[in-house]
């Protein structure tokens, strides 16, 4: 079922394409997007899905067009000693150009934003919140690169706010991974089975097994609670196979949730390029970088890469009361690390919905994802395995749609 409207409105998107599944253990899927170019999906088993889509779209619209300018003012107005000397070491690194002399007097585009630890007000560079590029080509030096990393959006103002910090912190675990080569376990296929009885998604993941290779990594930070699951799908077919690697991943509140949730961002992805290539596109139809990027290692070698040479580090943590998965707990923690940040909000209300825009930012932590390009390599929690880094695979953009 596909829905179009023509007249467009903040409360909906101006197409929906609804894709119910022939097969039970297939998820339904939705697709939905504007005339902007900004585009939301989402696949399940309930009528949830509907909303994940639409509000993927919103939260995409919101950070490619909609983010404020406040004001103009130099990076350390309104900031502390130490946190203009944290954004300071982050731009050193983040710059195309050497402008550590201006970066006292260089007026930047501002945003109204929150600091997590007492949550007063101050405003930090529009470039580290909006998708989209600066006004200012010289804020555009200092911080070339843009991804959704630590962004969300949801119908209350928690949730959001739960929604940006496992954002970021999962993108965190991912880099910790891939510029170490370190996990914390390997997930055996029988123990992930286990962990998915009683799911919906098990079926969809033992198909998936049948038809190529299955790794499953536990990538948790052992000092922050929850449960991260990357999982990664190889396929070693000929050239007629289109699909030859493939990854999901989910930061989520036990190894069941997030295992079942990378499942289902695994599929969607998969749906993706299967559709891509079976209507003969080409990486020239594809704007957007990190898909290009992810899409470029399509093959079966990346796979290879990504699951082999693996060192795990088990967990240490014994407690017998984990912290739960809670907006609470996570700050508590990122204030007890140091890794403090700032928390972006932003509302819309209409008459069919209320959503509140989330973006966790800290220049303690990697500020986007792509870290072969103008990252903040040297920070607070990449200290502790700065040592363990492999050179090599700094020169190489993590495989992450």
């Amino acid at each position: 079922m596909n829905i179009f409207n023509e007249i467009h409105t903040l409360e909906f998107a101006d197409f929906e394409f609804h894709r119910p599944s022939a097969v039970s253990h297939f998820p339904h899927s939705v697709e939905c997007g504007s005339r902007w170019k900004t585009y939301g999906s989402s696949s399940g088993w309930s009528s949830s899905v509907t909303s994940s889509a639409i509000g993927e779209h919103f939260e995409r619209k919101h950070f490619y067009l909609d983010v404020p300018i406040h004001g103009r003012n130099k990076l350390g107005a309104g900031l502390t000693h130490d946190e203009f000397e944290a954004f300071a070491n982050a731009f050193s690194q983040t710059t195309t150009i050497d402008r550590k002399k201006t970066l006292h007097s260089h007026n930047f585009e501002r945003t109204n934003v929150y600091r997590i630890t007492d949550l007063t007000k101050c405003a930090i560079p529009t470039a580290l919140i909006s998708i989209t590029p600066c006004r200012s080509p010289i804020d555009n030096e200092f911080y070339p690169m843009r991804d959704t990393c630590g962004c969300s959006v949801h119908v209350t103002v928690d949730k959001a706010v739960l929604g940006a910090l496992k954002e970021a912190m999962e993108r965190q675990f991912l880099l910790r991974f891939w510029l170490t080569k370190t996990c914390t376990a390997k997930i055996k296929y029988r123990d992930a089975c286990s962990a998915l009885w009683n799911r919906p998604s098990l079926s969809l993941f033992k198909e998936m097994g049948k038809t190529g290779d299955l790794c499953i990594l536990n990538l948790t930070d052992e000092r922050f609670p929850g449960c991260c699951v990357l999982l990664c799908y190889g396929n070693r077919g000929g050239k007629h196979q289109y699909v030859r690697y493939c990854a999901g991943m989910a930061y989520s509140d036990n190894l069941s949730s997030a295992l079942e949730k990378s499942v289902i961002e695994l599929w969607q992805t998969f749906r993706f390029m299967h559709s891509f290539y079976l209507r003969n596109k080409t990486l020239s139809d594809i704007e957007d970088p990190y898909l290009k990027n992810f899409l470029t290692n399509n093959l079966y070698e990346t796979y290879t890469n990504v699951t082999t040479c693996i060192e795990s580090s088990p967990t240490q943590n014994n407690a017998t009361n984990p912290l739960p998965l809670t907006s609470a707990a996570l700050i508590a923690r990122l204030r007890q690390l140091k890794l403090d940040g700032y928390l972006y909000l932003s509302s819309t209300h209409s008459p069919k919905r209320n959503l509140h825009y989330c973006k966790y930012i800290s220049p303690h932590l990697f500020l986007h994802m792509n870290n072969a390009s103008h990252l903040n390599i040297q920070n607070t929690y990449s200290n502790q395995f700065q040592k363990q880094i492999i050179p090599q695979q700094l020169n190489r953009m993590v495989p992450f749609p």
